[in-house]
């Protein structure tokens, strides 16, 4: 390997010796009417040295001595190429519709004629991206690329996760994209609570959406093959905004915006009953005076209890000492109790940013400071972040690139989520009474300064019996996190002659994280303190070399590099044990017994070498190869090299139309093998540290899953085609795309035998296939004079099959219970012959007409290893509006997902406990479901046949048949009916289709004739919205397009999940 970098570095250095001379070229790129087109993008062709135009349309470049081409490009204007010759001084006049062949980024950042490739590739601008300043980049692109599936977590996690899926899932574990920010790969692992569920975000949300200029997805192999063994789940390739390279002066830009959050959809609770396990009402004596009062069974945790109709008792509070001891009250609903603990969460977000350049030089610095308040009390999220660019030309044919960003975060008491003690909204939505007052509940301490609750156990013991206060949990056990970053990179460009470019650069990625959790003394569980820090690095050592030249009617686009990469990975996890030994003293010396103590460690190399080739002939037919080469340590030293290949094509038919109608047309296609590399030390035997030592020595531990040095990595190969047209001046086009593709030798633990001293064991086993479409459509179906209407429409669709597993294993479990809890054994799993993801759990019995089979107690007959289909959609996409009326623009993002399902724990534990609106109402025979349900002779039953039933029974309806076909109709108990459907997972699987309108904007743009003599170049004002409304869903108080359970590859369930939030803000653009 070191031989064949080497090759590689002695090849570019001979090529350096032939010197070519650099020159700047500038000009202005305007419409048709003379106005200067803002961030229209310059590129010389088949290299990777590009810039866009300043505000009034002048642009500043290097270029070759000797020329060269230039590519002018403009969303929804003609892209021209002009050749250089000798010209200092070109200027562009665009022309609206006619669109020749963009120049998009492709692997590597080498900028390519979009009519040159073979495979899909959608970009997204600034503009689109950033359309209600959503603070995570990834969440934003949601509905916006055809293809990708975005599955956020609410709103009120305060910077939680977001999970990408390219073209569904792959393998076994469904898999993410590689992220690249101007050629730097950056990590975007996820952290979450130990024994708390608190969400602290991706990675990826260290990038400013302020800078970012504009993101391109590569969806299939033939796009990421030459990023090799990263690259099979996708490329999501991140570009930020550059200087003004060659113009003197400096820029100065001001983007700042303010937005309100809000709880906007919660469970839907019913006011009917109060607290308690049964309808009647507690009797207690007071110790001071002796009397007997109505109360509540203050420690039952469920909404079963008296009819909330006014009758005075004594609440929770009146047994504590203190001026309230003693009172009365009437049992009265509080239908917004918990909506009524939920806050107003503020965000403010301001970047400065100061662009420039002289003749041999641009850049661009940046500064964003985000303050977020959560909708949860004592959450906070701070965001300060850096980034610098920098491009100049040291000596001639020689330039340093320079891409610096440096982000701090800090967080405090971000929410807990998922069925956790500390997640206000477990007790809310799961267990919970309905006549809580929140205002009560927000007094949690005492005089003395111990906790209340209103779960004390009686009211001579109050000590909580499962939960404290919601709002001790969020201001006594609290976490706070925060992390520090650097990535970026520092490089040389050499033009060697006009058609060859050296490039070599350091890429770094680099961060800390550290996590503080700590449990308070004096609640219902043990104090406790924690403390993680995690490190992570990864550095790129690359070289790169660019040619590009016509020969006649041919071209050719080529490159050929190497890279070195080097990743580290160090965590520290102590937590005390036993206690504190003060309270509230939280340090890990304090700890009781001895500190719970994991350290892990991971290093990586990979060595690359890589090469592309493009053949072009008369802009008509092109033809592409790639090669990539991977060595890895974490494979088999003797078997530790791999080989990437793709091969792409595109025919451009439009060059042989004269027509009116098809203004540019092209079919393309590719195949390609990309792989997934191992984890590091999975094919070598490593001896765990044992957790007590032996007298003064330590104890080591054999791991229970036998390694394999015979891993392989895991293949995608894949194929697809597509056409791309565009109509009528490109006023109307559209992109489709199928394709097809298997991976084979994931990697499976499996189960062996006992005697061999493991109990399981990696293997390569599997094969699946997956096939899909992708569509994109777009239009102006209105332009005349000051009103423009366009649209974009994407929609995709994506099948994955179990074609094989591991030897005669039929069945592979994805996931085994929800949210680490067993309910009955529902798992998602891949099976032999079916979609992957198959939910398999405790079901319903049918008869053939549909009917359901119950016996004559009413109890349903449950089928408990039941097929429930699969959690993936059917398909999903989204719908983009724009309208621009004069200085005044309108955006409307509209996404949808059909199909699919997941399973929701809040709804289970509502009904159980008896905190959900479909718990209350009439039954059958116009009586309340929760009145005693009596047989004619007037007694209370658990159950009744209907035709058996007094008239003023109650008890919920129960209709079927019997296991011999015979119609039955049976009266049950509510709290019995409710508590029998605990656990039957397909009575809480749910339809995760959705419609949403995910975002709006109304901006308007000062016009420049209205600025004067003020020293502003613009001036634009928006008000923005997200999450504005849930137009279409099939389930009631749930947001499915906001169910990701934090730090989850697999998205199946909502487990006790935060809220959705609806943001409400403005936002001003101002520009010197």
């Amino acid at each position: 390997m070191k031989k064949l970098l080497l090759a590689i570095v002695l090849v570019c250095g001979a090529l350096g010796a032939v010197i070519a001379q650099t020159r700047t070229v500038t000009g202005v790129v305007t419409d048709q009417s003379g106005e200067g087109l803002i961030g229209a993008s310059i590129a010389v062709k088949g290299t990777t040295t590009g810039t866009v135009s300043d505000f009034d349309g002048t642009y500043s470049i290097r270029v070759p001595e000797t020329g060269g081409t230039l590519v002018f490009s403009y969303t929804g204007f003609s892209t021209e190429e002009v050749e250089i010759g000798s010209q200092s001084v070109i200027n562009i006049s665009l022309q609206e519709g006619v669109v020749l062949s963009e120049a998009v980024v492709t692997a590597l950042g080498v900028q390519r004629e979009e009519k040159a490739l073979g495979y899909a590739v959608q970009e997204i601008e600034s503009d689109q991206l950033n359309l209600s300043q959503d603070p995570n980049v990834i969440s934003s692109l949601s509905g916006k690329v055809a293809g990708v599936q975005i599955i956020s977590s609410s709103g009120a996690s305060l910077g939680g996760s977001a999970k990408v899926r390219i073209r569904g899932v792959s393998g076994l574990t469904g898999g993410d994209p590689l992220y690249i920010v101007d050629g730097t790969p950056i990590s975007n692992d996820n952290f979450s609570g130990s024994t708390s569920g608190s969400d602290y975000g991706n990675l990826a949300t260290d990038i400013n959406p302020n800078d970012v200029e504009k993101v391109s997805v590569l969806k299939g192999p033939a796009a990421t093959a030459l990023y090799g063994e990263r690259a099979s789940n996708g490329v999501v390739l991140i570009t930020t905004k550059k200087g003004n390279y060659g113009k003197k002066g400096i820029g100065v830009s001001v983007t700042s915006s303010v937005t309100a959050d809000r709880v906007y959809i919660l469970p839907n609770y019913q006011n009917e009953y109060a607290g308690g396990y049964s309808q009647e009402f507690e009797e207690y004596v007071d110790p001071v005076d002796g009397q007997t009062y109505k109360g509540l069974l203050y420690a039952a945790d469920e909404s079963w209890g008296p009819r909330m109709d006014g009758t005075q008792y004594r609440p929770w509070w009146s047994w504590l000492p203190g001026d309230d001891y003693g009172t009365q009250i009437p049992l009265e609903a509080q239908p917004d109790n918990v909506r009524d603990f939920f806050e107003t969460g503020l965000s403010n977000i301001n970047t400065v940013a100061i662009n420039g350049g002289a003749e041999n030089m641009g850049y661009r610095f940046s500064f964003t400071n985000q303050n977020q308040g959560g909708v949860i009390p004592n959450s906070e999220l701070d965001k300060n972040i850096v980034q610098v660019n920098l491009n100049s030309e040291i000596v001639k044919n020689l330039s340093l690139e320079v891409n610096a960003n440096f982000s701090s975060i800090s967080g405090l008491g971000r929410p807990e989520f998922g069925y956790n003690g500390d997640n206000p909204l477990t007790s809310f939505n799961q267990w919970f009474q309905r006549q809580l007052s929140m205002d009560r509940l927000a007094d949690y301490k005492n005089p003395d300064g111990t906790f209340r609750s209103w779960n004390m156990r009686s009211p001579t013991n109050t000590r909580p019996q499962y939960w404290d206060s919601p709002y001790f949990s969020v201001f006594e056990n609290y976490s706070t996190d925060s992390r520090s970053r650097y990535y970026g990179n520092i490089g040389l460009t050499y033009q060697v002659s006009d058609n060859l470019t050296i490039k070599g650069a350091i890429r770094r990625d680099d961060y800390t994280q550290r996590l503080e959790e700590r449990n308070a003394t004096g609640g219902l569980d043990l104090d406790r303190y924690r403390e993680f820090v995690a490190q992570g690095r990864e550095d790129n050592y690359e070289l790169l070399a660019v040619f590009a030249d016509n020969f006649g009617k041919f071209s050719l686009d080529a490159t050929l590099g190497g890279n070195i990469r080097n990743n580290s990975y160090h965590s520290d996890d102590v937590s005390t044990a036993g206690g504190l030994t003060a309270p509230n003293l939280f340090n890990i010396e304090a700890s009781v017994d001895r500190p719970n103590v994991a350290r892990t460690i991971r290093n990586k190399k990979v060595n690359s070498v890589f090469g592309s080739a493009t053949l072009g002939y008369n802009s008509f037919a092109y033809l592409g190869v790639t090669l990539r080469n991977d060595w890895s340590s974490a494979l088999p030293a003797n078997n530790n090299g791999y080989l990437y290949p793709s091969i792409s094509g595109s025919l451009v038919f439009s060059e042989l139309l004269n027509s009116n109608v098809i203004s540019f047309g092209k079919l393309y296609g590719s195949v390609a093998q990309v792989g997934a590399d191992l984890n590091p030390y999975q094919t070598n035997l490593l001896y765990n540290f044992g957790a007590n030592p032996y007298g003064s020595n330590a104890t080591f531990s054999v791991p229970n899953t036998l390694p394999n040095q015979d891993l392989l990595q895991t293949l995608s190969t894949s194929w697809e085609t597509g056409i791309d047209v565009r109509m009528f001046n490109d006023r109307f086009g559209f992109n489709a795309i199928y394709y097809e593709g298997n991976v084979e030798n994931d990697i499976l633990t499996v189960q062996i035998p006992g005697s061999s001293g493991y109990s399981s064991a990696l293997v390569n086993a599997g094969l699946f296939t997956s096939k899909g479409i992708e569509l994109a459509l777009y239009g102006t179906p209105v332009r005349s004079g000051n009103f423009n209407w366009d649209v974009r429409l994407n929609y995709a669709r994506n099948r994955t099959t179990v074609e094989k597993l591991y030897q005669d294993l039929g069945n592979y479990k994805l996931a085994d219970g929800i949210g680490g809890q067993g309910w009955g054994g529902f798992t998602i799993n891949a099976i032999v012959g079916q979609e992957w993801g198959l939910a398999r759990g405790r079901g319903f019995t049918y008869d053939d007409a549909g009917n359901y089979v119950i016996t004559e107690g009413g109890r349903y007959v449950i089928d408990n290893n039941k097929d429930l289909g699969s959690i993936l959609p059917d398909f999903q996409g989204g719908f983009l509006n724009t309208f621009t009326i004069g200085n005044f623009s309108i955006n409307a993002m509209i996404d949808f997902q059909a199909g699919g399902q997941f399973f929701s724990v809040t709804k289970m534990f509502n009904a159980y406990s008896g905190l959900g609106e479909d718990t209350v109402g009439d039954n059958a025979l116009g009586n309340p479901v929760r009145d005693p349900v009596l047989n004619t002779s007037g007694e209370a039953v658990t159950s009744v046949l209907r035709g058996d039933a007094a008239a003023n029974s109650g008890g919920v309806l129960v209709e079927g048949v019997s296991e011999s076909g015979e119609p039955l109709s049976v009266l049950v108990d509510a709290v019995s009916y409710y508590g029998r459907l605990f656990g039957v997972h397909e009575r809480w699987l749910y339809d995760a289709s959705y419609v949403k309108l995910r975002e709006l904007s109304v901006g308007y743009t000062l016009p420049k004739e209205k600025l004067g003599n003020l020293p502003v170049q613009s001036i634009g004002f928006s008000l923005i919205g997200r999450n504005l409304w849930l137009i279409n869903s099939n389930v009631d108080g749930l947001d499915p397009s906001e169910i990701l359970p934090g730090a989850n590859n697999l998205v199946f369930e909502e487990r006790g999940g935060l809220p959705g939030v609806r943001s409400f803000g403005a936002r001003l653009n101002v520009t010197f």
